[in-house]
């Protein structure tokens, strides 16, 4: 007697070994069976997929779901249901929440949370101190350990770290992941309060691009020992990509862009103001441009969000009081398929940068594909419609977004999660 899948999608646009193609896909248990031409069989669901793109679920290496401590605008329920709606089935949370995320117990805590509310895969990042190492070492063999995650700069949060011996220590003896916000805090300490009266448009005049390139140095010079796994968090200004560019090959180091860096420059603040501060600031156009080029030919490996919500009051404060950060989780996936509509990405390059790449930087060997053996963490996407987002349309808690009134593609037609159609839950 034949086996019945539990899903089976016909005639779906895929990417296979960097070529698109159509295919059949079945599913069944929550993993990918069999990709081919044309299958037969029972299946206890169909989907016609004619003329519509079934891609893999994105995978976010940088998202603050802000709970605990910061519930008010956003925690693992509502940010990840804002991920799971718009196309991301896996997210990696960052530690500078209240308390930070430094210790196993929090880590520990975080992912009780997410087994009762996660609408998608969490893992959670641990913050590197001047004293937690043993608590790193411990932490690392936790089934939902991200990495470590070093803030060369100050940002939001208390979790610095200024000694390049630590972070030296911490590599030798924790063979992980470690993501760096490598704005470089001697560089930031040497403009801070340069500006007596300042305002939205200077953040990036005190946040300056020469901050962020020389922490890339500092990160690149720690990835040259060989089996290190260094990430670069938001790149944000040419220098960085030069610098990156130099370090490859001949090292592992891998960075990603957000879309906010992609999709705005300084000159949007005019009109955004604090809704637009965010650290590290947008830049010049030249800066854009050679953020997009990079992510078409190399050498940047991923698009995250760095989905920072704040609420809009919190945003309404005076500069040097508004928080910086953007949300991001609702937009990620119709602002990268938008690149391919435009022509700045082909399809396979987008699906590497949302899906592949990430969760190969992340160790996850069975996710981001439409392969055999997978898991069935899958987008299924019109690519001929476009949206326009307004504030009402996101789910994250904070209840607005930078991207209101442009043009994206449109959110994915539906989301399974291991196989399972995601149902967007009211009230969030």
């Amino acid at each position: 007697m034949t086996s019945v899948y539990d899903l089976l999608f016909r005639s779906a646009t895929v990417v296979v070994r960097d070529r698109v193609e159509v295919r059949d896909v079945a599913v069944r248990a929550g993993v990918i069976e069999r990709v081919a031409p044309s299958l037969s069989g029972p299946a206890r669901e169909e989907v016609d997929c004619h003329g519509l793109a079934l891609l893999p679920g994105a995978v976010d290496l940088h998202v603050h779901l802000r709970e605990p401590g910061m519930t008010h605008k956003e925690d693992i329920a509502s940010g990840t249901e804002a991920a799971v709606s718009a196309g991301v089935t896996t997210v990696f949370d960052m530690p500078n929440t209240s308390p930070p995320t430094t210790t196993l117990e929090r880590l520990a805590e975080k992912a009780g949370a997410a087994a009762r509310s996660a609408r998608c895969h969490v893992r959670f990042y641990l913050a590197l101190t001047a004293d937690n190492l043993d608590e790193i070492e411990r932490a690392a063999s936790h089934p939902a350990f991200a990495g470590v995650k070093v803030f060369l700069g100050s940002t939001t949060g208390r979790t610095l770290v200024e000694d390049p011996g630590v972070i030296a220590r911490a590599l030798d003896r924790v063979p992980a992941l470690f993501a760096f916000h490598a704005e470089l805090e001697s560089v930031l300490a040497a403009v801070r309060g340069s500006i007596p009266r300042p305002t939205a448009s200077h953040h990036q005049v005190l946040r300056p691009a020469e901050a962020a390139v020389a922490g890339a140095r500092l990160v690149a010079d720690l990835a040259s020992r060989p089996g290190r796994r260094l990430h670069l968090c938001h790149l944000s200004s040419a220098g960085e990509i030069a610098v990156l560019s130099r370090a490859r090959p001949a090292s592992r180091l891998t960075a990603e862009v957000t879309p906010h860096h992609l999709f705005f420059t300084h000159e949007d603040t005019d009109r955004l103001g604090n809704l637009l501060k965010v650290n590290p600031p947008v830049r010049a156009p030249a800066d854009r441009d050679a953020l997009l080029a990079a992510l078409r030919d190399g050498p940047v490996n991923a698009l995250a969000t760095d989905h920072a919500p704040h609420t809009r009051h919190e945003k309404s404060l005076p500069y040097p009081q508004a928080p910086s950060g953007v949300p991001g989780l609702d937009t990620l996936v119709p602002a990268a398929l938008r690149l391919v509509q435009v022509g700045a990405l082909d399809l396979p390059r987008a699906v590497g940068l949302l899906s592949e790449n990430p969760a190969g930087i992340a160790g996850l060997d069975r996710k981001g594909r439409v392969a055999e053996g997978y898991d069935a963490d899958l987008i299924l996407c019109d690519l001929d419609r476009t949206w326009t987002p307004a504030d009402a349309d996101v789910r994250t808690r904070c209840g607005w977004t930078p991207f209101a009134g442009r043009t994206l593609a449109a959110r994915p037609l539906a989301v399974w999660v291991q196989g399972r159609r995601h149902r967007a839950s009211p009230g969030i």
